[in-house]
Protein backbone atom coordinates (compact mmCIF):
# COMPACT_ATOMS: atom_id res chain seq x y z
CA UNK A 1 0.00 0.00 0.00
CA UNK A 2 2.81 2.02 0.96
CA UNK A 3 4.61 1.67 -2.67
CA UNK A 4 1.23 2.33 -4.52
CA UNK A 5 0.91 5.52 -2.48
CA UNK A 6 4.06 6.48 -3.18
CA UNK A 7 4.02 5.98 -6.82
CA UNK A 8 0.72 7.76 -7.25
CA UNK A 9 1.87 10.76 -5.49
CA UNK A 10 4.60 10.95 -8.42
CA UNK A 11 2.27 12.73 -10.74
CA UNK A 12 0.56 14.91 -7.80
CA UNK A 13 3.83 16.09 -6.80
CA UNK A 14 5.02 16.84 -10.58
CA UNK A 15 1.68 19.13 -10.62
CA UNK A 16 1.82 20.81 -7.90
CA UNK A 17 5.36 21.54 -8.88
CA UNK A 18 4.27 23.06 -11.97
CA UNK A 19 0.99 24.80 -10.08
CA UNK A 20 4.48 26.42 -8.16
CA UNK A 21 6.11 27.42 -11.34
CA UNK A 22 3.36 29.21 -13.03
CA UNK A 23 2.69 30.96 -9.68
CA UNK A 24 6.11 31.97 -9.73
CA UNK A 25 5.97 33.21 -13.21
CA UNK A 26 2.69 34.93 -13.00
CA UNK A 27 3.97 37.06 -10.02
CA UNK A 28 7.19 38.02 -12.05
CA UNK A 29 5.28 38.92 -14.86
CA UNK A 30 2.96 41.34 -12.45
CA UNK A 31 6.49 42.50 -10.49
CA UNK A 32 7.91 43.09 -14.41
CA UNK A 33 4.92 45.11 -15.37
CA UNK A 34 5.14 47.36 -12.51
CA UNK A 35 8.85 47.86 -12.44
CA UNK A 36 9.96 47.96 -16.16
CA UNK A 37 10.06 50.90 -17.50
CA UNK A 38 7.20 51.29 -20.13
CA UNK A 39 7.88 52.88 -23.24
CA UNK A 40 5.42 55.80 -25.04
CA UNK A 41 3.46 54.42 -27.65
CA UNK A 42 4.86 57.19 -29.80
CA UNK A 43 7.85 54.95 -29.66
CA UNK A 44 6.08 52.15 -31.14
CA UNK A 45 4.48 53.71 -34.06
CA UNK A 46 5.66 52.45 -37.26
CA UNK A 47 5.65 55.49 -39.06
CA UNK A 48 7.31 57.61 -36.88
CA UNK A 49 9.87 55.34 -36.14
CA UNK A 50 10.61 55.33 -40.03
CA UNK A 51 10.77 58.78 -40.31
CA UNK A 52 12.49 59.40 -37.17
CA UNK A 53 15.53 56.35 -38.90
CA UNK A 54 15.27 58.60 -42.25
CA UNK A 55 16.37 61.95 -40.87
CA UNK A 56 18.37 60.71 -38.02
CA UNK A 57 20.29 57.36 -39.34
CA UNK A 58 23.19 57.12 -37.21
CA UNK A 59 21.63 58.36 -33.57
CA UNK A 60 18.81 56.00 -34.09
CA UNK A 61 21.50 53.74 -34.59
CA UNK A 62 23.49 54.32 -31.40
CA UNK A 63 19.85 54.76 -29.56
CA UNK A 64 19.26 50.88 -30.38
CA UNK A 65 22.75 49.94 -29.78
CA UNK A 66 23.05 47.86 -26.67
CA UNK A 67 26.73 48.78 -26.30
CA UNK A 68 25.99 52.54 -26.76
CA UNK A 69 23.56 51.96 -23.69
CA UNK A 70 25.97 50.35 -21.45
CA UNK A 71 28.71 52.65 -22.42
CA UNK A 72 27.16 56.32 -23.26
CA UNK A 73 23.71 56.31 -21.74
CA UNK A 74 24.52 54.81 -18.73
CA UNK A 75 27.51 56.96 -17.67
CA UNK A 76 26.48 59.30 -14.30
CA UNK A 77 26.53 62.63 -16.66
CA UNK A 78 24.31 61.52 -19.27
CA UNK A 79 21.91 60.36 -16.99
CA UNK A 80 22.42 63.29 -14.61
CA UNK A 81 21.25 65.27 -18.27
CA UNK A 82 18.61 62.89 -18.36
CA UNK A 83 17.08 63.65 -14.71
CA UNK A 84 17.74 67.65 -15.66
CA UNK A 85 15.84 67.15 -18.49
CA UNK A 86 12.52 65.91 -16.74
CA UNK A 87 12.93 69.12 -13.81
CA UNK A 88 12.66 71.77 -17.03
CA UNK A 89 9.38 69.60 -18.09
CA UNK A 90 7.88 70.17 -15.18
CA UNK A 91 8.50 73.56 -14.32
CA UNK A 92 7.94 74.64 -17.64
CA UNK A 93 4.46 73.57 -16.90
CA UNK A 94 2.75 76.99 -15.61
CA UNK A 95 5.61 78.95 -18.22
CA UNK A 96 4.72 81.62 -20.78
CA UNK A 97 3.77 82.32 -23.39
CA UNK A 98 1.92 78.86 -23.94
CA UNK A 99 2.43 76.54 -25.53
CA UNK A 100 5.57 77.91 -27.34
CA UNK A 101 7.32 77.85 -24.11
CA UNK A 102 6.51 74.33 -24.14
CA UNK A 103 8.03 73.77 -27.37
CA UNK A 104 11.44 75.78 -26.35
CA UNK A 105 11.86 73.11 -22.96
CA UNK A 106 11.44 70.38 -25.39
CA UNK A 107 14.62 71.67 -27.68
CA UNK A 108 18.24 70.50 -26.89
CA UNK A 109 19.84 73.04 -24.92
CA UNK A 110 23.62 74.45 -25.17
CA UNK A 111 24.14 72.87 -21.90
CA UNK A 112 23.00 69.46 -23.38
CA UNK A 113 24.62 70.22 -26.67
CA UNK A 114 28.12 70.80 -25.00
CA UNK A 115 28.32 68.07 -22.23
CA UNK A 116 27.29 65.33 -24.57
CA UNK A 117 29.61 66.76 -27.18
CA UNK A 118 32.68 66.29 -24.73
CA UNK A 119 31.47 62.62 -23.44
CA UNK A 120 31.42 62.16 -27.14
CA UNK A 121 35.12 63.17 -27.82
CA UNK A 122 36.30 60.86 -25.10
CA UNK A 123 34.87 57.60 -26.64
CA UNK A 124 37.16 55.37 -27.93
CA UNK A 125 37.40 55.29 -31.80
CA UNK A 126 35.34 52.93 -32.75
CA UNK A 127 32.61 54.51 -31.50
CA UNK A 128 33.40 57.94 -32.58
CA UNK A 129 33.20 56.00 -36.21
CA UNK A 130 29.33 55.09 -35.32
CA UNK A 131 28.51 58.54 -34.02
CA UNK A 132 30.68 61.65 -33.42
CA UNK A 133 30.38 64.71 -31.96
CA UNK A 134 29.79 66.66 -35.43
CA UNK A 135 27.20 64.52 -36.25
CA UNK A 136 25.73 65.35 -32.41
CA UNK A 137 25.60 69.03 -33.64
CA UNK A 138 23.88 68.37 -36.66
CA UNK A 139 21.50 66.45 -35.37
CA UNK A 140 21.12 68.87 -32.32
CA UNK A 141 20.41 71.68 -34.57
CA UNK A 142 17.98 69.55 -36.80
CA UNK A 143 15.74 68.42 -34.08
CA UNK A 144 15.93 72.20 -32.92
CA UNK A 145 14.99 73.38 -36.39
CA UNK A 146 11.81 70.96 -36.35
CA UNK A 147 10.49 72.17 -33.18
CA UNK A 148 10.73 75.65 -33.80
CA UNK A 149 9.23 75.75 -37.75
CA UNK A 150 6.38 73.22 -36.91
CA UNK A 151 5.76 73.73 -33.37
CA UNK A 152 6.86 77.32 -32.60
CA UNK A 153 5.57 78.85 -36.22
CA UNK A 154 8.88 79.93 -37.23
CA UNK A 155 9.74 80.27 -40.81
CA UNK A 156 11.26 77.19 -42.47
CA UNK A 157 14.20 77.51 -44.51
CA UNK A 158 11.80 77.64 -47.44
CA UNK A 159 8.84 79.58 -46.47
CA UNK A 160 6.92 78.85 -49.52
CA UNK A 161 6.74 75.13 -49.89
CA UNK A 162 7.85 73.36 -46.84
CA UNK A 163 5.57 75.92 -44.44
CA UNK A 164 3.41 74.15 -41.69
CA UNK A 165 -0.22 72.88 -42.19
CA UNK A 166 -1.10 73.53 -38.61
CA UNK A 167 -1.42 77.07 -37.46
CA UNK A 168 0.20 77.16 -33.88
CA UNK A 169 -1.93 80.08 -32.70
CA UNK A 170 -5.03 78.24 -32.35
CA UNK A 171 -6.56 76.46 -29.33
CA UNK A 172 -6.09 73.52 -31.15
CA UNK A 173 -2.42 73.38 -31.09
CA UNK A 174 -2.52 74.52 -27.80
CA UNK A 175 -4.22 71.48 -26.08
CA UNK A 176 -2.00 69.33 -28.38
CA UNK A 177 0.96 70.54 -27.22
CA UNK A 178 -0.22 70.59 -23.83
CA UNK A 179 -1.40 67.00 -24.17
CA UNK A 180 2.23 66.12 -25.71
CA UNK A 181 3.78 67.53 -22.32
CA UNK A 182 1.79 65.80 -19.99
CA UNK A 183 2.41 62.50 -21.73
CA UNK A 184 6.16 63.04 -22.23
CA UNK A 185 5.88 63.73 -18.25
CA UNK A 186 3.63 60.82 -17.59
CA UNK A 187 6.17 58.36 -19.58
CA UNK A 188 8.79 59.64 -17.08
CA UNK A 189 7.53 58.94 -14.11
CA UNK A 190 6.57 55.33 -15.62
CA UNK A 191 9.92 54.40 -16.22
CA UNK A 192 10.85 54.62 -12.41
CA UNK A 193 14.43 56.09 -12.30
CA UNK A 194 15.53 54.42 -15.72
CA UNK A 195 17.05 56.79 -17.80
CA UNK A 196 16.41 56.94 -21.75
CA UNK A 197 19.24 59.36 -23.38
CA UNK A 198 18.28 62.63 -22.38
CA UNK A 199 17.51 63.89 -26.12
CA UNK A 200 14.60 61.15 -26.76
CA UNK A 201 11.56 63.03 -25.95
CA UNK A 202 12.66 66.01 -27.96
CA UNK A 203 13.48 63.73 -30.82
CA UNK A 204 10.44 61.84 -30.57
CA UNK A 205 8.52 65.37 -30.48
CA UNK A 206 9.54 66.38 -33.28
CA UNK A 207 8.93 63.91 -35.56
CA UNK A 208 5.62 63.45 -34.11
CA UNK A 209 5.24 67.37 -34.83
CA UNK A 210 6.01 66.62 -38.63
CA UNK A 211 3.48 64.14 -38.68
CA UNK A 212 0.60 66.37 -37.17
CA UNK A 213 1.51 68.84 -40.20
CA UNK A 214 1.17 65.80 -42.56
CA UNK A 215 4.92 66.41 -43.61
CA UNK A 216 5.74 62.81 -43.72
CA UNK A 217 7.51 63.64 -47.14
CA UNK A 218 10.42 61.62 -46.57
CA UNK A 219 9.37 58.28 -45.67
CA UNK A 220 6.39 58.52 -48.72
CA UNK A 221 8.00 56.37 -50.81
CA UNK A 222 9.24 53.12 -48.64
CA UNK A 223 10.42 50.61 -49.96
CA UNK A 224 10.76 51.69 -53.42
CA UNK A 225 14.02 49.68 -54.77
CA UNK A 226 11.47 47.12 -53.39
CA UNK A 227 8.30 48.35 -55.76
CA UNK A 228 8.66 51.00 -57.97
CA UNK A 229 12.69 50.80 -58.49
CA UNK A 230 12.62 46.80 -58.44
CA UNK A 231 13.10 46.60 -62.05
CA UNK A 232 15.66 49.11 -62.60
CA UNK A 233 17.88 47.70 -59.77
CA UNK A 234 17.76 44.27 -61.54
CA UNK A 235 18.26 45.39 -65.13
CA UNK A 236 21.24 47.19 -63.82
CA UNK A 237 22.55 44.23 -62.15
CA UNK A 238 22.92 42.65 -65.63
CA UNK A 239 23.78 45.60 -67.78
CA UNK A 240 26.88 46.06 -69.68
CA UNK A 241 27.71 50.09 -68.76
CA UNK A 242 30.31 49.78 -71.64
CA UNK A 243 27.28 50.03 -74.50
CA UNK A 244 26.51 53.79 -73.03
CA UNK A 245 28.07 56.54 -72.99
CA UNK A 246 26.18 58.08 -69.76
CA UNK A 247 25.25 56.22 -67.02
CA UNK A 248 21.98 57.92 -66.51
CA UNK A 249 19.72 60.96 -68.18
CA UNK A 250 18.41 63.05 -64.90
CA UNK A 251 15.56 64.78 -65.30
CA UNK A 252 14.84 67.69 -62.91
CA UNK A 253 10.85 67.68 -62.26
CA UNK A 254 9.30 71.10 -62.95
CA UNK A 255 6.05 71.37 -60.48
CA UNK A 256 2.97 73.58 -61.97
CA UNK A 257 1.93 76.38 -59.40
CA UNK A 258 -1.88 74.14 -59.65
CA UNK A 259 -3.20 72.01 -57.65
CA UNK A 260 -5.05 70.59 -60.11
CA UNK A 261 -2.16 70.16 -63.08
CA UNK A 262 -0.36 66.67 -62.36
CA UNK A 263 2.72 67.55 -64.62
CA UNK A 264 3.27 71.07 -65.87
CA UNK A 265 3.74 72.35 -69.33
CA UNK A 266 7.95 72.68 -69.22
CA UNK A 267 7.71 69.14 -67.04
CA UNK A 268 6.00 67.53 -70.16
CA UNK A 269 9.03 69.48 -72.41
CA UNK A 270 11.72 68.09 -70.32
CA UNK A 271 10.31 64.92 -70.76
CA UNK A 272 10.23 64.77 -74.08
CA UNK A 273 14.17 66.07 -74.76
CA UNK A 274 14.87 63.51 -72.44
CA UNK A 275 13.05 60.65 -74.62
CA UNK A 276 15.12 61.90 -77.83
CA UNK A 277 18.20 61.42 -75.72
CA UNK A 278 17.40 57.79 -74.32
CA UNK A 279 16.39 56.42 -77.96
CA UNK A 280 20.17 57.80 -79.16
CA UNK A 281 21.06 54.74 -76.46
CA UNK A 282 23.46 57.82 -74.93
CA UNK A 283 22.12 55.92 -71.37
CA UNK A 284 20.16 53.00 -69.71
CA UNK A 285 18.05 54.91 -67.57
CA UNK A 286 16.05 58.02 -67.26
CA UNK A 287 16.25 59.32 -63.63
CA UNK A 288 12.91 61.36 -63.07
CA UNK A 289 13.35 63.40 -59.92
CA UNK A 290 11.18 65.61 -57.95
CA UNK A 291 8.87 65.47 -55.06
CA UNK A 292 5.36 66.83 -53.92
CA UNK A 293 6.25 70.61 -54.02
CA UNK A 294 4.28 72.97 -56.00
CA UNK A 295 2.47 73.74 -55.10
CA UNK A 296 2.74 73.28 -51.40
CA UNK A 297 0.74 70.98 -49.61
CA UNK A 298 0.30 69.00 -53.51
CA UNK A 299 -0.91 65.58 -53.52
CA UNK A 300 0.93 65.41 -56.94
CA UNK A 301 4.37 63.75 -57.10
CA UNK A 302 6.76 65.35 -59.55
CA UNK A 303 8.65 62.16 -60.37
CA UNK A 304 5.64 60.02 -60.13
CA UNK A 305 3.87 61.88 -62.70
CA UNK A 306 6.76 62.18 -64.78
CA UNK A 307 7.48 58.24 -64.70
CA UNK A 308 3.82 57.62 -65.72
CA UNK A 309 3.89 60.46 -68.54
CA UNK A 310 7.00 58.14 -69.86
CA UNK A 311 5.25 54.79 -69.78
CA UNK A 312 1.68 56.42 -71.13
CA UNK A 313 2.77 58.52 -73.66
CA UNK A 314 6.92 57.11 -74.90
CA UNK A 315 6.15 53.49 -73.90
CA UNK A 316 9.02 53.96 -71.80
CA UNK A 317 9.72 50.01 -70.19
CA UNK A 318 9.63 49.77 -66.36
CA UNK A 319 13.13 48.86 -66.21
CA UNK A 320 14.50 51.88 -67.70
CA UNK A 321 12.94 54.19 -65.35
CA UNK A 322 14.58 55.47 -62.30
CA UNK A 323 12.17 57.27 -59.51
CA UNK A 324 13.44 59.69 -57.33
CA UNK A 325 9.98 61.01 -55.32
CA UNK A 326 11.86 63.43 -53.15
CA UNK A 327 14.24 65.68 -54.30
CA UNK A 328 12.57 69.64 -53.57
CA UNK A 329 15.19 71.91 -55.17
CA UNK A 330 17.78 71.69 -58.71
CA UNK A 331 20.29 71.02 -55.84
CA UNK A 332 18.71 67.71 -54.26
CA UNK A 333 17.88 66.92 -57.91
CA UNK A 334 21.27 66.32 -58.74
CA UNK A 335 22.71 64.93 -55.11
CA UNK A 336 19.76 62.46 -55.21
CA UNK A 337 20.35 61.21 -58.35
CA UNK A 338 23.94 60.99 -57.53
CA UNK A 339 22.67 58.90 -54.27
CA UNK A 340 20.61 56.81 -56.92
CA UNK A 341 23.39 56.11 -59.68
CA UNK A 342 25.12 54.67 -56.27
CA UNK A 343 22.69 52.04 -55.65
CA UNK A 344 22.19 50.90 -58.95
CA UNK A 345 25.82 50.20 -58.82
CA UNK A 346 26.52 52.67 -61.79
CA UNK A 347 30.42 53.53 -62.33
CA UNK A 348 31.81 56.13 -60.13
CA UNK A 349 33.83 57.96 -62.94
CA UNK A 350 31.42 57.42 -65.48
CA UNK A 351 29.28 60.74 -66.37
CA UNK A 352 25.22 60.81 -66.31
CA UNK A 353 23.61 63.33 -68.37
CA UNK A 354 21.46 66.39 -66.86
CA UNK A 355 18.85 66.86 -69.89
CA UNK A 356 16.43 70.04 -69.58
CA UNK A 357 15.48 73.56 -70.93
CA UNK A 358 17.81 75.66 -71.93
CA UNK A 359 17.38 78.19 -68.77
CA UNK A 360 17.83 75.64 -66.11
CA UNK A 361 20.58 74.06 -68.11
CA UNK A 362 22.49 77.51 -67.89
CA UNK A 363 21.47 77.81 -64.11
CA UNK A 364 22.82 74.77 -63.45
CA UNK A 365 26.21 75.51 -65.21
CA UNK A 366 26.28 79.33 -63.49
CA UNK A 367 28.51 80.07 -60.24
CA UNK A 368 25.10 80.96 -58.55
CA UNK A 369 24.37 77.28 -58.43
CA UNK A 370 28.12 76.46 -57.19
CA UNK A 371 27.28 78.93 -54.63
CA UNK A 372 23.91 78.04 -53.36
CA UNK A 373 25.24 73.93 -53.23
CA UNK A 374 28.21 75.29 -51.16
CA UNK A 375 25.61 76.90 -48.74
CA UNK A 376 22.60 74.79 -48.90
CA UNK A 377 24.58 71.21 -49.23
CA UNK A 378 28.20 72.20 -47.45
CA UNK A 379 29.25 70.19 -50.73
CA UNK A 380 29.08 69.55 -54.67
CA UNK A 381 26.52 67.08 -55.50
CA UNK A 382 28.88 66.42 -58.60
CA UNK A 383 31.18 68.34 -61.29
CA UNK A 384 28.95 70.32 -63.85
CA UNK A 385 30.54 69.59 -66.93
CA UNK A 386 30.15 71.55 -70.38
CA UNK A 387 26.94 71.55 -72.28
CA UNK A 388 26.69 69.76 -75.27
CA UNK A 389 23.82 70.61 -76.64
CA UNK A 390 21.33 73.38 -75.97
CA UNK A 391 19.54 71.06 -73.48
CA UNK A 392 21.99 68.19 -72.13
CA UNK A 393 24.68 69.14 -69.76
CA UNK A 394 27.63 66.62 -68.60
CA UNK A 395 27.39 65.56 -64.59
CA UNK A 396 30.12 63.81 -62.87
CA UNK A 397 28.28 62.81 -59.64
CA UNK A 398 30.18 63.28 -56.27
CA UNK A 399 29.69 60.47 -53.76
CA UNK A 400 31.10 62.11 -50.99
CA UNK A 401 27.88 63.90 -50.77
CA UNK A 402 25.37 61.70 -50.34
CA UNK A 403 25.60 62.23 -46.40
CA UNK A 404 21.77 62.39 -45.28
CA UNK A 405 21.22 65.83 -44.38
CA UNK A 406 19.10 65.82 -41.07
CA UNK A 407 18.37 69.72 -41.87
CA UNK A 408 16.27 69.23 -44.50
CA UNK A 409 13.46 66.91 -43.14
CA UNK A 410 11.60 66.55 -45.92
CA UNK A 411 14.22 65.46 -48.06
CA UNK A 412 17.37 64.13 -45.59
Amino acid sequence: MKRYLFQAGKPALALFGILIALLFCAFVSIYLTVTSPVQSVFYHDSKIQALQGTIFPRLTVVMTNKEWGKEVFSSPYVVALFHDRHKILIDSLNCTPHPACLIQSWEISQHEREVFGEILQKLPKYLQLQYDEMQWNRDADAINYILSVYGEGHDPRYPKIDSASVDVTTKYFSNLIMGIQTKLLNDSFQRNGLADPFFKDALVSAVFLLDANDRMDAVRFSGLWNTLNAPSLGFACHLNWKNYPYTAIIVPGEGPEDPHTQLSALGKFRLTLAVESFNRQLAPFIIVSGGAVHPAHTDFVEAAEMRHFLIERFHIPERNIVIEPYARHTTTNLRNASRYLQIIGAPQNKPALIVTDPRQGDYISSSAFFNRNKAELKCEPGAIGQKITAFSTIFIPNNDCNLIDPWDPLDP
